[in-house]
């Protein structure tokens, strides 16, 4: 499928973990000790309503590689976006950046990995307008404020939404305008639905002239994302989009318009079954298990309920075999204080010293005897 492009306004971390080890090592084609890389690019967010641990994931992907998911709240949140995507025929992909090493962990090597989305809030992921299908879009950079648009306030109202920000598709056209000393200059108008709404600085227009007229010689109009913000008594809006040095060489090779018109909003959004199991899934050797993520069913919950049976009752066995042997300690010590005691009577009038020493004897096997009793009640009780 097409890739569709979400709006890369914010940042979300994702969870990675032990149990992607394998398939963030591949990314790399290998990691060393100790040795911090990063990777860039584009990533992949796919539902997956068929996993087995969770059919709730969001899995981010890089190519074929599992590399994380969203937190269960975050894939809640986003799910309903990403099936709208998803269901109008494009695979929804945001900017990733990926760091990972290899540290030694209890004597064991680890991958030591972190990773964050650039993407917006998910009502901020889509334009308010429909993005126009014969335009290449810009991708994505720093804000550029637009310029004069109190000059169209009153049109720009009616475009701002309910809760004061959206997100919008806008075009970038050259032109030639006289200054206020009269001379012709170069500028580039912004348009809104083609109907001017400001324009860019000069400095900005001389930038981005070369792009325009690019597309333009392939008969494609140049688009941005841009932003708008108001109340009821002002108006501002900006433009995300890539410096011309910043724009890779593919971008003027292919010209893409990679954020196509969407469905309809709808309360739901059919998904495809798209689990695919990760190196972990197939092993079930991960040191870590998923974060927040359970294993559903009831044959599942009766393995664990049947493991803790089995555990007790392996654990029972020599806890009793313990008290047995403490129990034989116990009259045997008995037996020698009666015994000692004895001899001391015995010795009591003709040796005092021997007597004196066997009763010294018997109290100390005596209250060894009361201590191993006292033990051995308490190994049977557990």
């Amino acid at each position: 499928m097409t890739d569709y492009a979400l709006n890369d306004r914010g940042s979300l971390e994702i969870v990675t973990e032990n149990f992607y080890d394998t398939e963030i090592m591949r990314v790399f084609g290998g990691l060393s000790f100790g040795k911090l890389r990063t990777w860039t690019g584009n990533a992949a967010l796919v539902p997956e309503p068929d996993n087995p641990f969770d059919p709730h994931t969001v899995s981010v992907r890089i190519g074929p590689n599992k590399i994380g998911h969203l937190a269960q709240q975050d894939a809640q949140r986003y799910w309903p976006y990403l099936a709208r995507v998803i269901a109008s025929g494009f695979t929804p992909v945001a900017p990733l950046k990926l760091d990972a090493t290899v540290l030694r962990q209890d004597g064991q090597a680890e991958v030591d990995a972190s990773a964050r989305l650039s993407i917006a809030a998910p009502d901020l992921l889509f334009p308010l307008n429909t993005p126009p299908t014969h335009a290449t879009v810009l991708p994505q950079g720093p804000s550029i404020k637009v310029l004069d648009e109190q000059e169209f306030a009153e049109y720009l109202h009616s475009v701002v939404p309910p809760s004061g920000e959206g997100r919008v598709m806008l075009t970038l056209e050259a032109n030639k305008v006289k200054n206020h000393h009269g001379q012709v200059v170069d500028t580039v108008d912004v348009l809104y639905e083609r109907r001017q709404v400001g324009r860019l600085s000069t400095q900005m227009s001389q930038q981005f002239i070369p792009i325009i007229n690019h597309a333009f010689q392939h008969e494609l109009l140049t688009a941005v994302w841009g932003t708008i913000r108001g109340s009821a008594f002002e108006v501002s809006m900006t433009i995300q989009a890539a410096r011309p040095e910043e724009i890779p060489a593919e971008w003027f090779e292919r010209l893409p318009n990679d954020v196509p018109e969407l469905l309809p909003p709808a309360d739901s959004h059919p998904v495809p079954d798209a689990y695919v199991p990760a190196e972990a899934d197939r092993s079930r050797n991960a040191k870590k298990w998923r974060k927040g993520l359970t294993v559903t069913g009831a044959g599942a919950e009766r393995s664990g309920q049947d493991e803790d049976v089995s555990a007790q009752r392996s654990s029972a066995r020599p806890r009793a075999g313990a008290a047995g042997r403490v129990g034989v300690a116990v009259w045997a010590l008995l037996a020698v204080t009666v015994l000692l005691a004895g001899v001391g009577a015995v010795f009591l009038g003709i040796e005092p010293l021997v007597s004196a020493l066997c009763f010294i004897v018997a109290v100390a096997t005596g209250f060894m005897s009361f201590y191993l009793a006292r033990m051995s009640t308490g190994v049977a009780g557990r």
